[in-house]
């Protein structure tokens, strides 16, 4: 008996657990083998009690006749804004989807009766029928939601009729509107923008409505019916809204965190530990009808596909995960890796199939698909907990926890257990706390490597310190040598290689640097652009070698004339050279610049051949005005260059 039973929980081990050195190993698994043979246990026990709930539940067939006898009104007041499940509802079940609102309004087909919470079905093809009589007990106004808390359903139609008030004998229902919704619906069809089913119903005083829901879906069937106010209504909303954001917040935070680690440490498992918390978000996501609100409003195939998709996606990063994590290798796991790759195999299959396939199929074979995988996942890591790995108990832990939110969660969905959405924030603590522990496990991992590796750097240090210290100096100088290398490569690329004066990117620089320190403070600032006068002649005349003696030249000279270290000289481009004079007025400028016109006018340059070659300058001046940008502020003092060489050269304009 014991080894029947060892094949089974540990089918990958190769033998049973046993006593031996591992000390409390053994011990754990006792206890991992134990908590999941009690979870399959309350799993047939949940069905079982759900089942005989649901037979309890059931108050039997009512004859047939007028829904008034058999199914009374449910009073409303403003003493009682809200019912969280409508008792008492008449509701009929149509196998052969052929019968109308009429048919349950007038009372031709004999009804039962149940409470609303325990409306709850199996997949079956066939369509419910839900009659709810709502009479309005006040002489004012009043408007309630109806709302279906199952998003799940393809389709969901409502009938609203006018039933009169008590004043009128037995008057003929009046049909007053008509909303289809459900996922095989476009969205935005709904009256009301909701995840979930709701349907206003206005009350004149005194006044009773009459609801008649038609319910038909691939999947299983839930129809827990509420009735809420308006403001209640939107604080449920805004409740519902907040934990949702709060989860799915948590959930991208540990996302990014392994995104992160992939990104630094290069390791595959924070990627596919990743990809199963997008995946199983979705999948959450999709199941509350969030992503059909939010993410794919205008595709109902999407709405029904997204379910068994996100499903398997989740399952084949969580295949790929255990791998890596648990280091799976074909050396020393051979059957386990045949069975890995046989599982993604068949997840592939079935996720294509999931676009072709009809969803009441695929959703069955999804889910024993996604059982069997965590099956194996949860006896590898009990396999490799045997084997002393550390991290592998948090990967079991995590396994475990999944499987209690899980369990009640897929019962709630199938239609055995009513009460889905409360099983819903379970689900969502569950694989919550299974995503936390899972990558708490990696942190573990990962520290255990590091330790690891400092043991080794320790073990290694007093041999390889002096390799490391020379290593280091010659790093130090390098990185010396490279910082030398970049400040000249800066110089090479902000000064003109023939003057050495700075070339037009270093101006530009050096100007925004400038009109940064204006912005601050309010002080004076003056360009001038120069220009030598017939420079094509002397290139012409004598050869460009000439010409670029006569520049040099021409910088030497505005070298030695402006000699203040915050001035700024630069050759702009070909003969024209470009000076900044920050903290200086118009007027000490233009004394300087036409000292400089004085010094080229009567200082012939000396050609290498001996001759002398007479030039002259032309300059435009202008000053920092209040909004001026370095554009305005050159183009102002070019004009005024072309406005001296206009006027006959050899000369100082100043705007």
């Amino acid at each position: 008996m014991r080894s029947l039973v060892c094949a089974w929980l540990f089918p990958f081990a190769g033998r049973c657990p046993g006593p031996g050195p591992v000390g409390g190993v053994a011990h754990g698994l006792h206890e991992a083998r134990a908590a999941l043979v009690l979870l399959f246990t309350c799993l047939l026990l949940a069905v079982g009690l759900a089942r005989a709930a649901v037979a309890v539940s059931d108050a039997g067939p009512l004859a047939a006749g007028a829904p008034g006898a058999d199914c009374p009104s449910i009073p409303l007041s403003g003493e009682q804004p809200d019912i969280a499940s409508l008792p008492g509802l008449c509701f009929v079940q149509d196998d052969a989807r052929a019968l109308g609102p009429a048919d349950l309004l007038e009372g031709r087909q004999a009804r039962e009766r149940r409470d609303a919470d325990q409306l709850v079905f199996t997949h079956t093809r066939a369509a419910y029928w839900v009659y709810v009589p709502l009479r309005n007990t006040e002489a004012v106004q009043r408007s309630w939601y109806l709302q279906l808390d199952y998003p799940l359903l393809d389709e969901v139609d409502f009938w609203v009729y006018d039933l009169g008030r008590p004043t009128q004998l037995r008057p003929r229902p009046v049909l007053l509107d008509v909303q289809r919704m459900g996922d095989q619906r476009p969205f935005l069809a709904r009256p009301v923008r909701h995840r979930l089913f709701l349907l206003p119903l206005h009350f004149a005083p005194y006044q009773t409505l009459g609801v008649v829901l038609r319910v038909h879906s691939s999947g299983a069937i839930n129809i827990p019916l509420s009735l809420h106010t308006a403001e209640s209504a939107i604080e449920g909303t805004q409740d519902h809204s907040l934990a949702q954001g709060m989860f799915m917040g948590a959930m991208l935070l540990l996302a990014l965190f392994n995104i992160t680690l992939f990104l630094r440490l290069r390791l595959p498992q924070p990627f596919f530990n990743a990809a199963y918390i997008v995946c199983v978000g979705l999948f959450l996501t999709s199941m509350s009808g969030l992503s059909y609100q939010y993410l794919w409003p205008w595709s109902p195939w999407l709405a029904n596909v997204s379910v068994p998709l996100t499903e398997v996606l989740a399952i084949l990063s969580l295949l790929l995960f255990t791998r890596h994590f648990l280091d799976i290798v074909p050396q020393q796991w051979p059957r386990q890796i045949a069975l890995i790759r046989l599982l993604f195999g068949l997840g592939v299959v079935l996720l294509l199939a999931s676009l072709w396939l009809p969803y009441a199929l695929m959703i069955k074979v999804d889910t024993v698909y996604a059982m069997l995988s965590m099956l194996f996942m949860f006896c590898v890591g009990v396999a490799r907990l045997r084997q002393g790995e550390r991290a592998a108990r948090w990967y079991v832990v995590s396994w475990l926890v999944f499987y209690a939110g899980y369990l009640f969660y897929g019962l709630a969905a199938f239609g055995y257990i009513p009460g889905f959405m409360a099983q819903e924030r379970w689900m969502q603590i569950a694989l919550g706390s299974q995503i936390f522990l899972l990558t708490y496990a990696e942190v573990m991992q990962l520290r255990d490597l590091l330790d690891k590796a400092l043991r080794i750097e320790s073990t290694a240090r007093s041999s390889l310190q002096h390799e490391v210290q020379r290593r280091t100096e010659d790093l130090r100088a390098t990185m010396q040598a490279l910082e030398q290398a970049n400040q000249q490569l800066r110089v090479l690329t902000l000064h003109d290689p023939l003057t050495g004066l700075l070339n037009r990117r270093g101006l530009d620089e050096s100007l925004e640097q400038l009109l940064r320190q204006l912005g601050r403070a309010h002080h004076a600032l003056v360009l001038v652009v120069f220009d030598i006068d017939h420079f094509k002649h002397v290139n012409d005349q004598f050869g460009h070698d000439m010409g670029d003696v006569v520049l040099k030249w021409v910088a030497e000279v505005l070298g030695n004339l402006v000699r203040r270290k915050s001035d700024v000289l630069a050759r702009f481009g070909g003969e024209e050279f470009v000076v900044l004079l920050p903290a200086t007025a118009q007027a000490d400028a233009v004394v300087l610049i036409q000292r400089v016109l004085a010094h080229a006018r009567h200082s012939p340059v000396v050609l290498p051949d001996g001759r002398q070659l007479s030039i002259t300058l032309s300059a435009g001046l202008a000053t920092w005005a209040v909004g001026d940008t370095a554009q305005t502020l050159f183009k102002r003092a070019d004009e005024c260059l072309y406005r001296a060489k206009d006027a006959g050269r050899d000369r100082l304009v100043a705007a």
